[in-house]
């Protein structure tokens, strides 16, 4: 086994864990902790799972039964005010909010919350698509002209595929495998026993800024939690609220959040371009609280009881009257003017977005179009507006595969909680309940790289 070195810090070490997404749909992880060792068999199993946004905190704790269905039992939200654009800026808030978050979720649950699935987002998300290219080894084999692709193969196709140059201060998250090729043969999903010469891995890279992660990890154990993974956001909503089929035949998953927007293009069952959009559903909030002259907060509520995307020509137009502010005489407005400031912003971020799926080089073979989920996509009559922008196929994506508490989580909002459940429960059925000693700095030992013993147990 061989790893990236780890950074270090303080004299601790810190290091982000390496995760395969598998173009089959499951997440292969890659990194030096030792698993397969089992819960007490009187303790129920449960997955736990930390959406830190710059609005609010979400908690989640699930159980699963002996089927690998999850079962949610609590849910806790805090205001998240440490937060801004998917990065720590203040730790004493950010850890009374996580706090909060997990206190009212293990109150709900009566469980204690432990290991920890938490996403990571914004701006700090930087990804490429890149390829890797070897000559296949000879192995076991002693004929010249039978070289069979083995683990070792893939294991070394996929480092050359992440062999890129990083500024000192980032690291690889996600390894995406699009495709393989073995020889002239292409479009391969799983090249294991496939026979050739030459192999070629197209993957995509998710990168983060390492103090970026090294900050929420630290908020996560100063609240008493422990870091199995960092997922990126999109691919964790992904998760919850898209089908396979849809990820196969083409479909892009638009997350809009409170501070940013971002995208996932799946294509093939495969992730074909990632990308972060610096605004979010705030900004239409600030520009109403400008405009109309009174308190974000305000702002808030009249975007979500009055805002439309698209201001429907059957609804009343009816008088909105805001009260004035520290002394201020009260402001009045229309539905359709509110509507009038808040539509301009959402289309500039719906065409930014549109600006990225044109990047991805498969734009025009999105089968099911544009799935869209978070906070930003409760917008009233943000179907029409978006089918509008984007002349496709639109639908508001919320969480599925999750039985328990549906009255509380069935709203896109909970699409990045949910699918950090569903993560860990692949995870954790693929590699078995990690055997943790020493904390995070332990835990994330190893940056790169045990794809060779991946590929040996699950083939």
């Amino acid at each position: 086994m061989h790893s990236c070195p780890p950074f270090q810090e303080n004299g601790a070490l810190w290091t982000i864990p390496t995760l395969i997404y598998a173009t089959s749909g499951r997440w292969w992880y890659v990194n030096g902790l030792e698993m397969m060792t089992t819960q007490h068999e009187t303790q129920p199993r449960l997955i736990s799972a930390l959406d830190v946004g710059s609005s609010k905190v979400c908690a989640v704790i699930a159980q699963v039964d002996e089927s690998s269905k999850l079962t949610l039992s609590g849910v806790g939200c805090a205001p998240s005010t440490g937060m801004r654009k998917g990065m720590v800026v203040n730790v004493k808030e950010t850890i009374a909010s996580i706090e909060a978050a997990v206190e009212e979720a293990e109150t709900q649950a009566d469980l204690k919350m432990d290991g920890i699935y938490v996403a990571i987002s914004g701006e700090q998300v930087r990804s490429i698509n890149n390829t890797g290219v070897i000559t296949v080894s000879r192995g076991e084999s002693h004929m010249a002209d039978i070289q069979e692709i083995s683990g070792d193969d893939v294991e070394r196709v996929l480092e050359q595929a992440k062999a890129i140059t990083l500024p000192g201060e980032r690291e690889i998250l996600h390894v995406l495998p699009q495709e393989f090729k073995v020889d002239q043969l292409g479009g391969i999903k799983t090249p294991l026993g496939h026979i050739g010469h030459r192999l070629e891995a197209r993957v995509h890279l998710v990168t983060i800024d390492s103090s970026a992660a090294q900050n929420i990890i630290r908020c996560a154990e100063a609240a008493g939690l422990y870091v199995e993974a960092l997922v990126l956001a999109p691919l964790a909503s992904s998760a919850a609220v898209l089908e396979q089929t849809e990820k196969e035949q083409g479909v892009v998953l638009i997350d809009i959040g409170a501070d940013t927007t971002e995208l996932v293009v799946f294509y093939d069952d495969g992730v074909r371009h990632t990308a972060v959009i610096p605004f979010g559903g705030n900004r239409i909030t600030n520009d109403i609280a400008q405009i109309l002259h009174t308190t974000f907060q305000k702002a808030e509520e009249l975007k979500k009881e009055y805002g439309y995307a698209k201001f429907p020509a059957t609804v009343e137009d009816n008088e909105i009257t805001i009260d004035g502010i520290a002394g201020r005489q009260p402001q009045s407005t229309t539905r359709r003017g509110l509507s009038a400031i808040a539509e301009p912003r959402l289309e500039e971020i719906l065409q930014l977005c549109r600006n990225e799926i044109r990047k991805s080089e498969v734009g025009d073979r999105l089968t099911f179009g544009v799935v869209l989920t978070g906070g930003g996509a409760l917008l009233k009559e943000m179907e029409e507006k978006a089918g509008e922008v984007f002349n496709a196929d639109i639908k508001i994506g919320y969480p599925l595969h999750v039985a328990g508490l549906e009255d509380m989580v069935s709203s896109p909002e909970y699409a990045t909680a949910i699918g950090l459940l569903l993560y860990g429960l692949e995870h954790e059925a693929t590699y078995g309940i990690s055997k943790r000693s020493g904390g995070v700095a332990m835990f994330l030992k190893s940056l790169g790289s045990q794809v060779k013993d991946f590929f040996k147990e699950l083939f």
